[in-house]
């Protein structure tokens, strides 16, 4: 049972930076793997336009730096030609040059984000919409319900905004329909079974549960009683055979019917 999407568009943005070592214009395995896990979770087809913008630390000499960042930006670039992203969209692609100490404090920390590239990519957001009924009270145990509309910051376990209004209008009909316990799984995509990715909001690698566990948050905040709810992180463990968008996705499941 689907969710359906109403048909209003809007342009907004997501913005992602990755980290590179001292005078290196590669990325090492582990921001690699960042990397491919935020192209894994993006929609071509939304996509209206790229930016990609090169930086450096403070030291060295500003021709070196200047050099260095551009070479840091067209390697992005050509990553995402590797991960089959169409880079006639890139809008901008820029090398900053080096970025200043903002404070005397933490200067390690300091040098180690400014040595990075953003990546801004502008998208058609959706206004989702969401039917009435979600669940008929035909439901059975086990029944599922995948929240099509239910859409995250990628790699992270945090709600797009236009998510929020389809979130308050289940919200409301989840707390209707007492009769259901229900279960909130959390599912990714493009991973091997029994292995979950990070969650760039934690550093933790349990995004499947993350994502779950804030749906479950958000129903309790709202009134919904949590002995009704559960919540699990399923990680790539159920693909559905219907692409990658289809794999990264939200269930309910129900688990009892009180009467």
């Amino acid at each position: 049972m689907l969710i359906s999407a109403g048909a209003v568009f809007a342009q907004t943005q997501k913005v992602t930076s990755f980290f590179f070592e001292t005078d290196l214009s590669v990325l090492d395995e582990q921001q690699k793997e960042a990397f491919k896990q935020f192209v894994s979770e993006l929609d071509a087809k939304d996509i209206t336009s790229i930016s990609i913008l090169g930086y450096c630390d403070d030291r060295g000499r500003k021709g070196y730096n200047d050099t260095l960042s551009v070479k840091r930006a067209n390697y992005i670039k050509t990553l995402l030609e590797e991960q089959s992203i169409v880079t006639d969209k890139v809008k901008l692609l820029s090398g900053n040059g080096k970025v200043d100490l903002a404070n005397p404090k933490n200067i390690t920390e300091q040098r180690a984000y400014n040595r990075r590239v953003d990546l801004v990519i502008g998208y058609i957001s959706k206004n989702l919409g969401t039917k009435a009924d979600i669940l008929p009270d035909t439901l059975k145990v086990g029944d599922k319900i995948v929240l099509e509309n239910i859409l995250f910051e990628n790699s992270r376990s945090v709600l797009l905004q236009e998510s929020v209004s389809v979130l308050e209008r289940i919200t409301e009909t989840i707390k209707q329909k007492k009769q259901y316990n229900i279960a909130i799984l959390g599912h990714i995509c493009c991973n091997p079974p029994g292995r979950d990715v990070k969650d760039f909001e934690t550093g933790e690698y349990n995004l499947s549960q993350a994502r779950a566990k804030i749906i479950y948050d958000y129903l309790v905040y709202k009134g919904v009683d949590p002995k009704r709810l559960t919540y699990k992180g399923m990680m790539a463990n159920f693909p559905l055979g219907k692409g990658e968008k289809a794999d990264r996705r939200v269930e309910l499941q129900i688990t009892g019917i009180n009467k």
